[in-house]
Parts: C-alpha cells; sequence; structure tokens
C-alpha cells in the first residue's frame, strides 16, 4: 500500500484475508481487486527466486548477504592459529548494538528488489514488504500464516489471448531451491554446505545434508515426516508453543522435561518469561536503545542492574521465533506418567534455526519485517524516532562481542551510529548506509507500518521482582549451532511435598564451529537471567539448569553430600551422535534483593565444570546459597 507520502507495509495475514474475500465464489469486481496485492507479492517472489544467481536482486544473492557462502572466511581461516581470530563469514550483525539497523536496512534492499522485479512484469504494480505480526491473536492461536506454509498458490496471470488464465504454481513464500550449491566454507567441515537444487525445510524436518553422514541422518529422520499437511500442523503447534510458554504440566514433578506449549494452568496462572510473546512486549519496557538493540548489552544491563527489573532485549524473542521455525535438534523424551515431551522434535533441523541458513528461507524475511516494526513501536514509545543514542563503550558496541567481525570490520572495532552498515549502499557514489541514515523510517526511508499488535504498550500480567537466578560462563564456541538453556527451581509447597517451577528459558541462535581463540572468549560468553518471582526461597531445595543442543539433552545433576558439602559429580552417557562441549564451565548467582530497595546481594557464585561426553545441567542445594 502506497499513501500520499508514504508506503505502508501491512500484515501478510490482512493481506491472505483479503485474497480471500477477493477470491471467493461470487465475488465482485471490486471484491476481487482484493487479491492483487497478495499476488503481485508473490509474483515478486516467484521472480526473484527464479533470477540469474549473478543478479544481485536474486533471492539466493540476497540471502547470502546475511550467511552463506561465507565469501571472506577461508583468507582468515588460512591464518596462524595465534592470528586466528572470532569471525562471522556473514555481514549481519548479532549480538551487538547494530543488530536492528543493520538488519532493517537488508529488509529495505529486500523490499526494493521485490519492486524491481515486479515494476519489469507490471511498471504500474504496487508492492511493500509485509511483516508476519508474531503476537496478534491468530499466530498465538493457530501459528505461521498459511499463506507462509501452503505448498501451492493459483496465480492470475496476465495473457493478452487470454486474460483470465490461471496458473497453479509452487509457492514462493514457503521455500527456496538453490539455483547453485552452497559451500559452507569454514575449517572442520561442511554440516551446512547444500546441494544445487536443495529445498529449505522447517521444523519438524531437517536440513542438514552437507556431508554423506549427516545426509543419510537427516534423510531417515525425514521419512518420518513426509506428509507436507501434517508437517504444517506440527509447525504451527511448535510455534504456538514457543509463544505461549508454559506451565508444568504436572507441578509434583521434581525432575520435569516438559518445557513448552501449555501456557498459564490452574497451578501456575501466570508464568512469567515463558513464552516469546510476553518477551516481545517487555523488550518495549527496555529503558535505552543499547539494551533493547541486543542480547549483549542487555545481559550485562542485568547483571550491572540487579535491583532494577530485568530487562529484554529486541534481539531475544527474536532468536525464539527462529529457533520454533527452524527446529534446533532439541531431544524428545519418552513420555511417561511424570514425563512428558519438551515440546521438540529430536532431528529437526530446518533453516531458519541456523544463522548459517536462515536467509534462505521466504519467511525470515517477513519475520525480520516484524522484527523491523517492533523495533519502530520501541522508538516511538520512547521517542526516539529522531534520535538513537548508544552507550560508548559498553557490552555489545564491539565488532569482536558475541558472534565476531563481519567483513569490512576489524576486530576490536567500536560500534556506534556511524559505523557502515556494509555492504549496503545509500548512494551511486557508493557511500555505506550508517545508522543514522535509518533511524526515521518516515522521513529518511519513506516507509510506515499499518496498526497491529503491541501498537499500545501493554500492562504487564506480572509483579516485578528484582531477585534472580542468574546462568553466566557458559562459552557460546563450544556448541555446534543454535541451543536453548532452561532454568527450574525444585521446592517444597505448602504440603511440604516437592513440586518445580519453571523458570524460563534462554535460547542462542548461533552457528556450527564458530572459531574460538583466547583473547575473544569473553566476547562469546552466554549470561542468562531468570526472575525468582513468587519462588518460597527459603523451601528451594534446587535449581536444576538444562542445556537444549545439537543430538541430546545435556544434563548435570551436580549432587551434595550433606554432611561433607561436598559435590558429587553424576555423570552418564552422552546420545549418538553429539557430545558434551570439552572444558564446558557454567557459573550460577543468585542475586537477591535484601532491602526491598536498591540494595543487592549475590547471594552464591558456584563454577561447575565438566568433562567431555557428560551431560550437562546443575542442580544446587539450596544450602549453597545461604
Amino acid at each position: 500500500m502506497v499513501t500520499d507520502t508514504l508506503r505502508v507495509r501491512r500484515s501478510i495475514r490482512e493481506l491472505q484475508a483479503e485474497y480471500d474475500q477477493g477470491n471467493r465464489e461470487g465475488a465482485s469486481k471490486s471484491e476481487q481487486e482484493l487479491k492483487k496485492p497478495l499476488e503481485n507479492l508473490v509474483r515478486a517472489w516467484k521472480i526473484i527466486q527464479e533470477l540469474d544467481p549473478s543478479d544481485q536482486r536474486s533471492l539466493f544473492a540476497l540471502g547470502g548477504y546475511h550467511g552463506e557462502p561465507f565469501e571472506y572466511r577461508p583468507a582468515v581461516d588460512a591464518l596462524s592459529p595465534t592470528d586466528t581470530y572470532t569471525y562471522w563469514g556473514g555481514y549481519c550483525h548479532h549480538g551487538n548494538v547494530l543488530f536492528p539497523t543493520w538488519h532493517r536496512v537488508y529488509m529495505l534492499k529486500v523490499e526494493q528488489a521485490l519492486q524491481n522485479a515486479l515494476k519489469e512484469f507490471d511498471p504500474d504494480a504496487e508492492l511493500t514488504l509485509p511483516f508476519w505480526d508474531e503476537t496478534d491473536s491468530k499466530t498465538k492461536s493457530e501459528g505461521i500464516p498459511q499463506i507462509l506454509t501452503q505448498e501451492f498458490f493459483v496465480l492470475d496471470r496476465i495473457d493478452p489471448e487470454n486474460p483470465l488464465r490461471q496458473v497453479e504454481i509452487k509457492n514462493p513464500l514457503r521455500s527456496f531451491t538453490l539455483p547453485l550449491a552452497l559451500n559452507d566454507n569454514i575449517s572442520g567441515g561442511q554440516l551446512y554446505a547444500k546441494p544445487q537444487g536443495y529445498e529449505t525445510t522447517r521444523y519438524p524436518q531437517s536440513g542438514l545434508v552437507g556431508t554423506a553422514e549427516a545426509k543419510q541422518i537427516s534423510e531417515k529422520h525425514n521419512r518420518k515426516y513426509s506428509d507436507p499437511d501434517e508437517n504444517i500442523q506440527l509447525l504451527n503447534q511448535n510455534v504456538v508453543a514457543w509463544l505461549k510458554g508454559t506451565g508444568l504440566p504436572n507441578p509434583k514433578d521434581p525432575y520435569p522435561s516438559h518445557a513448552g506449549g501449555d501456557g498459564p494452568t490452574p497451578s501456575d496462572k501466570n508464568p512469567e518469561g515463558y513464552g516469546v510473546g510476553w518477551m516481545f512486549e517487555e523488550c518495549l519496557r527496555a529503558p535505552n536503545y543499547t539494551v533493547f538493540s541486543n542480547t549483549t548489552s542487555a545481559a550485562q544491563w542485568n547483571l550491572s542492574h540487579p535491583a532494577e527489573n530485568m530487562v529484554v532485549s529486541l534481539e531475544q524473542p527474536h532468536n525464539d521465533i527462529h529457533l520454533s521455525v527452524g527446529g534446533f535438534d532439541g531431544t524428545v523424551m519418552e513420555p511417561t506418567q511424570d514425563q512428558h515431551v519438551i515440546g521438540q522434535i529430536e532431528g529437526a533441523n530446518g533453516d531458519m534455526g541456523e544463522n548459517n541458513t536462515a536467509a534462505l528461507d521466504p519467511i525470515f524475511y517477513f519475520h525480520h519485517c516484524n522484527i523491523d516494526r517492533v523495533f519502530w513501536l520501541w522508538q516511538k514509545q520512547n521517542n526516539a524516532t529522531k534520535r538513537l543514542e548508544i552507550i560508548t563503550n559498553y557490552y555489545g558496541t564491539s565488532s569482536s562481542d558475541s558472534q565476531g567481525p563481519t567483513p569490512g570490520l576489524a576486530p576490536g572495532t567500536s560500534l556506534d551510529l556511524d559505523t557502515p552498515l556494509l555492504p549496503f549502499l545509500k548512494d551511486t557514489f557508493g557511500n555505506p548506509f550508517t545508522s543514522r541514515d535509518c533511524t526515521d523510517i518516515e522521513e529518511q526511508l519513506g516507509y510506515t507500518y499499518e496498526a497491529g499488535s503491541l501498537d499500545k504498550p501493554a500492562v504487564s500480567a506480572f509483579a516485578k521482582s528484582s531477585t534472580r537466578l542468574i546462568v553466566r560462563g557458559i562459552d557460546r564456541a563450544l556448541f555446534e549451532g543454535s541451543f536453548v538453556i532452561r532454568a527450574f527451581a525444585v521446592f517444597k509447597d505448602e504440603s511440604n511435598e516437592l513440586a518445580t517451577k519453571y523458570l524460563g528459558h534462554h535460547s542462542v541462535l548461533s552457528r556450527r564451529n564458530v572459531i574460538k581463540c583466547a583473547n575473544c572468549l569473553t566476547h562469546l560468553e552466554v549470561i542468562a537471567h531468570f526472575s525468582l518471582q513468587s519462588i518460597p526461597e527459603d523451601r528451594v531445595e534446587s535449581y536444576n539448569i538444562m542445556v537444549h543442543h545439537r543430538g541430546t539433552l545435556q544434563q548435570l545433576k551436580e549432587k551434595v553430600d550433606l554432611e561433607t558439602q561436598t559435590p558429587i559429580n553424576a555423570l552418564t552417557a552422552p546420545r549418538f551422535p553429539s557430545r558434551l562441549p570439552e572444558k564446558l564451565r557454567c557459573i550460577t548467582e543468585v542475586s537477591k534483593d535484601i532491602s526491598k530497595g536498591s540494595t543487592t546481594t549475590s547471594v552464591a557464585r558456584e563454577t561447575l565444570r565438566l568433562d567431555s561426553g557428560s551431560k550437562s545441567g546443575i542442580k544446587r542445594r539450596k544450602t549453597l546459597f545461604k
């Protein structure tokens, strides 16, 4: 939609509703016109998917800006071990203050490519990039809009000899078939390499085909999930579960395996921080742009401000949506009377679940258009539409933070509003975009968003608490791909029986085989915060930390000899084919508000180390926190 002055980005679900109205039997001529916006969108996506991969407007080229084929990695990997540094092969920014602005310009460039492609077909056609409203009532109850998952689409075709001719096409919003092979271009393996003709996949299927072994495992897995309609149903169930969060099905179970899907329950009516929907609402309350923008800055802010309410960055629910759509190969435990499925299908490795391949899936762009919309909502609600401010030298303002430098930025480069958002140019003279060039989407970029969910600041349904469990010291570089940290508290209820409360999760959207070095280790630390609101502290028996990642649920239970207070590690064998990262350490700490004011204290700080081959997790007796 285009107004007199602004292009208006609309909800993809609204476009679909209008299309359905115009496509019904007996629709009037004016109603049939309602089909055009969605048809134009589908047609444009079809065109850019079919463009020669050397064309910079092609989806193959556009997707490569974010991740594979990592054209710049070989030069870095060829350095000596002393000089090798953590380095992200794609241009995208994650875990630093440029995350929102880089992706904003990225979506603009994709929108322009779609517009140019469509105008070559129909000069009068109009198009804006729609957003998937991930927190509207339909998504929360039904999942992904149908147009993003249906296998085929009937497209009216302009034909001078038969203007009413229609053709059924493979839906280009559902997947993308690679015109060329993709080389992962990293040392240590080709797990994420993709052959020519590969079609992107989503949960519950697997797209790991880069090695003969991985391909064999994926093919075996996908044979169990070969029905497209059933797969869509499983995908939607998974997305809804992530959005709603969870209440424990069995609050008496001291070792729960259930981790998502039921929402509030009679025994847990207000589960704080569990759902991605809640996280989207909370990120809009972030006190400044720096901590709003990324997980690295937000984690440090929470550490430095223990007496204040925890902040959630925009990047955190963004990560969750990636994993809910793509999957990250979490483990399924066989359900019993006291044990329930985690909510992840073992072997699910869709492309959205990894930074390497996420931008090859068309749904990536509708997801990130919504992320940009929420970014704009935060700006409007915080009087920041004209100017952003970055806290100088704060965590998340270095090119070495989190993922490592992108092409064109040296290690340790300070990131600010003038840092080039490569490779995107704003003019024909070769000047790159910066964050200052894209702060005001209406005046500088010429677009805005139609009304959607979260437009009005939500009233938090949860009481605030500054008492929290902090989990840190986990080195992201030790993991093969994305992973999720989940926390539980086991306590004695009013009947003096053991009960369990799920404290929440922290998703880490990552890539396989992150190269590490000693001087980069601190930039790869994962820090997670979990609210201890409504937890009867004097009755807490233990805190359980579970790390879900490729191939297995990693769980360490550290038992304590009550007489000597000596930890006794209980280790179990790993599940094929994954192993626990060597030298994995996890630090747990309880930060307690002891004055109901601004004074806080760290009650305990414990470091755990596991040997390779064990399963991870942490169980801490309450005596260690006194």
